[in-house]
């Protein structure tokens, strides 16, 4: 074959493979839907695309968590080059295109990292060792089942690249420590810090087995080249990363992962024992849980073993070397399974990432290059074979089977057979007999035959494994593009506020969309099967609720919002404890909906109505799923309010409804007597309940229906008791036509009823308003603390007073604690920018309820003042008596030259390339 095209036709058949491979992806209109990718990646993604193309960085959002830096987020990729050039695509599109080039990029490089190690080719068949290596990467299990988090995948994408770099740095320093410098700082950019972490810890491992392993220089100054070298790249990718890294660091600074997080965090999700074979084997009818599974295949596994076992004389020590770093990334997968890892989980650097299980990327690596040393032995038939070495093939592979029926202990990782089925052990006994085949062509001398077939037989494998991976569970793009009518409801009622009202949603995601068959209908007509067609409906469910960060995706802000990184912030989780059951441990990546959404509280633990307040949630969100009906008719059992015989329920402004009867359902605390009802008309008259009708259980609640003497139109009721009791339901009946009306109780009013229920909050707060008195306490963890305790004292009201955290003396404090008149009303709202008019007759403090953030900066009438950290995560700015105009912006100091130290950087990487290449080569 010519040279040209002998250099050519890989990269062209790697092409191919990455499109057979991700066909749907690359040819139907399908999106991904599942977790991360759908309620996570598309979001942030509309987020940053929509600055970026109007020419400005993602500075801020107001959407989520009450206020977030996007900027400061790594995940979001903002400085990835690679991202840009999708920017003008739809999240799902964007995402799909970088999967596809990630994919080919991580086949490339693991391919030519191969040629590195095993030589150069002379004929075609040379090639199958490399690009073996390839397919076993890139194609593999680990990097496979990771297209649904995009940064960790185009991060895992510039592995094979760095250690391709890094070992021909280690023999051309001067001309390869720039480009792997730069490298390591594009790896960095995608936003996956923790692969970034995993890939230098696997250079330095790298770096010392090689200076061990070498014969050519003394062991003290090959370890001195490694270290060096690494030293040398890493300091300058620093400097080339600045623009993402001085603000990810100032996050990292207001995080709850500052100063590392503790020993059972940092170890969950580590790799499961019990799954660990079934992650290990392909699979081909059940899906693993996406962090554990790592095949190579069967006809791989056993090539890897050969690699590893089998001494080639022209490549004495890469066996070792590759076969030590598959197992330490093994090891330290295994995390809580590891005792070494509760130590290593204590150090800096280890204490910052959860999923010790993410340490299989090196495995994977290591793997892959020992399949392209055991594909290559089969090109040399002079190799001798010890019995023993059939004995280990034979026994791991028995071994792993064995294993893999261990899963059934651990089924919650398993979607589908937790045991290997009928399909999925003749697959791996197909594959064995298959390899088993090509070893006995190779001891006969039939090259010809047996390194192209097991080559072909490995690609096999792993196309038949891809099918239940999750970049082949699609489904249609409009989950995506149409929302729902929930999102388009609040987007009506946002434009007539300044800002919008913030949301709350709560829910399980247990309910069926009303339109489910319909839609059913038209997913099977797209050809879905029934795994699609349920993510759809679990897609179209979260659309309803617009959880948990699909408010990005549709302007309407919400008090919560998911981010397992660096966010929320250490005051927001401080203050949303606030928001949680008695009892509850305090959420460290948002998710207020689910730790919510408890049965014991009939799908809803409301928090309480003095935090709905303060944090303007004007709307809240639920489902229908603990609503009951009897005899035909509804009962909304969203609200429960308690009677007792000195606190009675009084609902006024009921529904403009004609009523015979009302149904109260409630639960008494003991056996006792239905509650007393009395109405009041629109007339201002009494109706007195003449008949009422025996209890009727509904489930564990009692419904008493009070019939009335004639038809009327109540306005307000009252609900009295001589035993307390709980009120669950309220409905206004017509038993002439069976038309039913229901009461909201509490100070809510529901304004849309479909799938879900949306309430307005009647008592709301508005985003910012005046008070005149407020506890200091100090700015640390402790004060924090002490602010949260104050908080949730039943008496503090927070209209009149607030808590503050700074350093400043409570000197300050106003004195003035009299009645006061003010008005304030926010004149501009945009996410970097605030502008607030008060007037006030007295000193005291304006309250905005959006998040406390460093690089805010306020002025009062465009005189700098200081913001206070106010209510534990909220800004505050202290207002003498008169009419000001209170500007907030976000602009933080960093801002101004982060980009030109940037662009200096970058372009000094690129001049040192271009001098040392001409320098090198003279």
């Amino acid at each position: 074959m010519p040279k040209r095209i002998l250099a050519v036709w890989p990269a062209l058949v790697l092409m191919i493979f990455t499109l057979v491979f991700f066909r749907q992806l690359a040819f139907t209109e399908l999106i991904l839907g599942r977790g991360d990718t759908f309620a996570y990646f598309y979001p942030y993604w509309a987020a940053r695309n929509s600055a970026l193309l109007q020419g400005q960085l993602p500075l801020w959002t107001s959407d989520l968590f009450m206020g977030v830096p996007l900027l400061a987020n790594s995940q979001l990729g903002t400085f990835y080059p690679l991202n840009w050039l999708v920017a003008w695509l739809s999240p799902p599109d964007g995402i799909r295109v970088s999967i596809l080039l990630h994919i080919y990029a991580a086949l490339l490089g693991a391919y030519l990292l191969a040629r590195s190690v095993l030589g150069k080719p002379n004929h075609w068949r040379d090639e199958l060792p490399t690009l073996g290596t390839a397919l076993v990467f890139g194609l593999g299990g680990y990097v496979s089942a990771h297209v649904e988090q995009i940064n960790q995948l185009q991060g895992l994408a510039w592995l094979p690249w760095l250690f391709l770099l890094y070992r021909h740095a280690l023999w051309q320093p001067v001309r390869m420590v720039p480009l792997l410098a730069g490298a390591l700082a594009l790896q960095f950019f995608t936003g996956h810090t923790q692969t970034v972490f995993i890939s230098g810890i696997g250079l330095g491992l790298y770096g010392l087995l090689d200076a061990v392993l070498k014969r050519e220089q003394p062991l003290l100054k090959a370890l001195l080249r490694s270290i060096g070298v690494l030293l040398v790249a890493g300091t300058l990718a620093l400097i080339l990363v600045i623009p993402q890294l001085v603000p990810t660091m100032e996050l990292t600074e207001m995080s709850n992962r500052r100063g590392g997080l503790n020993q059972n965090e940092a170890t969950a999700f580590s790799l499961n024992p019990l799954v660990a074979a079934r992650g290990l084997l392909p699979s081909y009818d059940s899906a693993i849980f996406s962090e554990f599974i790592a095949y190579t295949g069967v006809v791989g596994l056993g090539l890897t073993l050969l690699g590893l076992l089998v001494r080639q004389s022209r490549l004495p020590r890469e066996r070792w070397l590759w076969g030590m770093l598959a197992f330490v990334g093994l090891l330290l997968a295994f995390g809580e399974a590891n005792p070494l890892y509760w130590t290593l989980a204590t150090l800096p650097g280890f204490n910052l990432f959860r999923v010790p299980a993410r340490w299989l990327a090196l495995f994977a690596l290591g793997i892959a290059v020992l399949t392209g040393l055991g594909l290559r032995l089969l090109l040399d038939v002079a190799v001798k074979l010890s019995r023993w070495i059939y004995a280990v093939v034979i026994g791991v592979l028995a071994g792993l089977v064995g294993l893999s029926f261990a899963a059934q202990y651990a089924a919650q990782m398993i979607e589908g057979s937790a045991t290997p089925s009928a399909i999925t052990l003749a697959g791996w006994g197909l594959g064995a007999a298959i390899f088993l085949l090509g070893f006995i062509l190779w001891r006969r001398g039939q090259i010809r035959i047996a390194a192209p077939l097991l080559t072909g037989a490995l690609v096999v494998e792993l196309l038949l494994a891809a099918g239940v991976l999750p970049y082949n569970l699609l489904v249609p793009p409009e989950v995506y593009d149409a929302g729902r009518f929930t999102a388009h409801q609040l987007r009506a009622y946002g434009r007539e506020q300044t800002p919008p009202g913030r949301m709350l949603s709560i829910s399980q995601l247990l309910f069926d969309p009303g339109d489910k068959a319909t839609l059913e209908a038209r997913y099977r007509q797209r050809g879905l099967d029934d795994r699609a067609v349920r993510l759809a409906l679990v897609d179209t469910k979260q659309q309803e609720i617009i959880a948990p960060n699909l408010p990005l995706v549709w302007g309407v802000p919400s008090i919560d919002g998911f981010d397992g990184g660096l966010l929320p912030t250490a005051h927001y989780t401080a203050f949303t404890s606030l928001l949680l059951p008695n009892g509850s441990l305090r959420t460290i990546d948002g998710r207020l909906r689910e730790n919510l959404a408890l049965a014991s509280c009939r799908g809803a633990c409301l928090p309480d109505q003095r935090w709905l307040d303060l944090t303007n949630t004007r709307y809240l969100i639920t489902d229908k799923v603990f609503d009951l009906w009897h005899d035909g008719v509804a009962y909304d059992t969203q609200f429960q309010r308690n009677v007792t015989s000195q606190q009675p329920l009084v609902i006024a402004d009921l529904p403009d409804f004609v009523t015979t009867a009302v149904d109260v359902l409630y639960i008494a605390s003991a056996e006792n007597e239905p509650p007393r009802l009395t109405l009041t008309t629109a007339a201002g008259d009494d109706q007195s309940l003449v008949v009422r009708s025996d209890r009727v259980a509904v489930e564990s609640a009692q419904r008493a229906r009070f019939v009335l003497e004639s038809a009327v139109s109540p306005q307000d009721l009252q609900i009295e008791a001589d035993t307390p009791l709980t009120v669950l339901a309220v409905t206004l009946v017509d038993t002439r036509t069976g038309d039913f009306a229901q009461v909201t109780l509490g100070d809510w009013e529901r304004v849309l009823s479909s799938d879900i229920k949306v309430y307005e909050n009647q008592t709301v707060l508005p985003r910012a308003f005046f008070v005149t008195q407020a506890s200091w306490f100090e700015d640390s963890e402790l004060g924090t603390e002490t602010s949260v305790q104050t908080l949730s004292v039943p008496e503090f009201d927070p209209t009149r007073r607030i808590t503050i955290n700074s350093d400043q003396p409570a000197a300050s404090l106003p004195a003035s604690e009299s009645d006061f008149t003010a008005s304030v009303e926010i004149s501009a709202y945009a996410p970097t920018q605030v502008s607030v008019a008060v007037s006030t007759d007295a000193p005291g403090y304006l309250l905005l309820t959006d998040a406390f953030y460093p690089g805010w900066q306020a002025s009062i009438d465009q005189q700098p003042v200081e913001i206070l950290r106010a209510d534990v995560m909220f800004r505050a700015v202290q207002i003498p008596a008169g009419e000001h105009t209170v500007m907030f912006e976000y602009h933080p100091g960093w801002l101004d030259w982060i980009g030109w130290a940037g662009g200096f950087s970058w372009l000094g990487l690129l001049a040192t390339i271009i001098a040392t290449r001409r320098w090198t080569s003279e």
